[in-house]
């Protein structure tokens, strides 16, 4: 047995991809989330699954499966017996996915990527904090309007060597002399960095955080990198105008504690953020479009101001002397990226319900004028019938102030419903007042009136679909066209400008 191995020895740094929560390794019990097909259901057979990683690549560790002992599961141990079977057999894959990996830009971008931030070094007090995000999106709440999600951001920013040679040993300033990089251990606690923070975080936020340095390679300049990896929650305001149509963007508003005559927020022009879809937990019901967008922006801060001189001074002086303290902004960058829901599920136990409800109600013309009564009663039962299935389909949506695409397609058959309602308490009315025996027949003036308003009733209905389909075809789906064509478009850039954006290939 080996104690504390691991602390001085190499090791494959192995961990499990598809876990859901806290991890309990020692006990070796813990949930994990895997992607059901239910297209068999009842008669389905499920895979579950357990996904072994490495943290290095596949440069430096490749993972298979020992062919001499095979994998096994304990039947015994099984504790949903009374709904599942559980065969013997144990399968493995081998198979990569590709990482986003964060590594230094050549010598033509760096070069200018240091003009660019030269210029800015003009102004000591206002540094650009250079960012790029990879994330892992996991779990959406759209009752709740949240996201789970785990996100790995660099910030980037450039320091004086003779500063930072302060504070490294002899071995470190070789290292940066050669041109590698070194690890910076507690380098927030006595240097300058922007101090970031998750704007759009819910919740308590698990996080990381480690500092490394580089040397550029044309010049003495020093590149400090902070490498943030967080999990957890976040907010997002979902647009359900479109709804199930709808394509959701997913974002981490990332931002400093110091004002913009500070630091500002760009992306990284030579390194293109992105997500990890393989990761996706949620997929049964979204999609996870490839491309990410990011959005800089800024917000105005509110400052109290006393009207005494001392506590001005006071404020101006720790506020570095801004001259115009109602200016000020934060400087916010916003990674965004984008999922699809599948509609599926809605189009037909949403649309097509309602739309048969709704159909019956013409059937209701094949009943004779003279039945009011049995007229009336089934058009109510639609009705109600209709009205009921709007509220359960409606439990599945958070409360919002506007409806959506399919709660204005089920009112509008509520109100077609209403209308046929109306219709056959009038034609009833009119055979009470013009009818002594109560009964209608093919050649009375009523009875042309009743399949004339048929005739223009289910006219209307069939207008209103073809219109409807025009619209989805024209507006929502044509948000899903605009987001494949992103996909495509992002593709394409990744195969042209492979030296911009490195990857490799990480063996499972």
């Amino acid at each position: 047995s080996l104690l504390n191995y691991a602390q001085s020895n190499w090791h494959p740094q192995l961990y499990i991809e598809n876990t859901f929560g806290d991890l309990k390794e020692q006990i070796r019990y813990s949930l994990f989330w895997e992607k059901l097909e239910l297209h068999h259901f009842p008669s389905d057979v499920q895979d579950l699954s357990i996904s072994n990683a490495s943290m290095f690549y596949d440069d430096r560790v490749v993972l298979i499966a020992d062919p001499n002992r095979l994998n096994g599961v304990n039947r015994e141990a099984f504790v949903d017996q009374q709904e599942w079977s559980l065969y013997e057999h144990v399968d493995t894959q081998q198979r990569f996915i590709k990482e986003f990996i964060f590594e230094d830009i050549d010598e033509d971008e760096e070069n200018d990527e240091n003009n660019q931030l030269n210029n800015t070094n003009d102004n000591e007090n206002r540094k650009h904090s250079i960012l790029t995000v990879t994330c892992h999106a996991g779990e959406i709440d759209t009752l709740n309007e949240k996201y789970q999600a785990h996100a790995s951001i660099e910030a980037r920013w450039p320091v004086e060597f003779n500063k930072l040679s302060l504070y490294l040993s002899t071995d470190d300033q070789t290292h940066l002399t050669d041109g590698k990089p070194i690890s910076l251990l507690n380098y927030a606690q006595s240097n300058w960095h922007p101090q970031l923070y998750i704007e759009n975080t819910f919740g308590d936020l698990k996080e990381q955080i480690r500092y490394s340095a580089k040397k550029s390679k044309e010049d003495n300049q020093i590149y400090i990198c902070e490498h943030r990896d967080i999990k957890g929650l976040f907010w997002e305001k979902l647009e359900l105008h479109h709804f199930p149509s709808d394509v959701q963007d997913l974002s981490i508003s990332i931002a400093s504690m110091f004002y913009d005559d500070k630091v500002v927020l760009i992306a990284d022009p030579n390194r293109l953020s992105g997500v990890n879809r393989e990761a996706f937990v949620d997929q049964q019901e979204w999609s996870l479009y490839e491309h990410v967008d990011t959005q800089q922006r800024f917000i105005k801060e509110f400052i109290f101001e006393d009207n005494d001189e001392d506590e001005e001074n006071d404020e101006n002086n720790q506020l570095n002397n801004t001259s115009n303290n109602e200016n000020r902004k934060r400087s916010i960058l916003t990674v965004t990226c984008h999922a699809a829901r599948h509609s599926n599920y809605f189009y037909w136990n949403g649309y097509c319900l309602i739309l048969l409800i709704t159909l019956v109600s013409f059937c209701i013309f094949s009943i004779p004028p003279h039945f009011t009564g049995n007229r009336i009663q089934i058009s109510c039962t639609l009705l109600l019938t209709s009205i009921t299935f709007r509220w359960i389909v409606n439990r599945s949506l958070p409360t919002i102030s506007y409806l959506t695409s399919m709660d204005k397609y089920a009112i509008m058959c509520i109100f077609i419903l209403i209308i046929l309602c109306i219709w056959h308490a009038m034609l009833g009315s009119l055979i009470y007042l013009s009818i002594p025996d109560l009964r209608v027949t093919q050649d009375m003036w009523l009875a042309y009136i009743d399949q004339w308003v048929f005739m223009s009733a289910i006219s209307i209905f069939i207008v209103i679909h073809i219109v409807l389909l025009t619209w989805l075809y024209l507006v929502p789906l044509k948000h899903r066209r605009q987001m494949a064509k992103k996909d495509f478009e992002y593709r394409q850039s990744i195969s042209k400008e492979k030296k911009t954006l490195n990857y490799t290939l990480l063996s499972i």
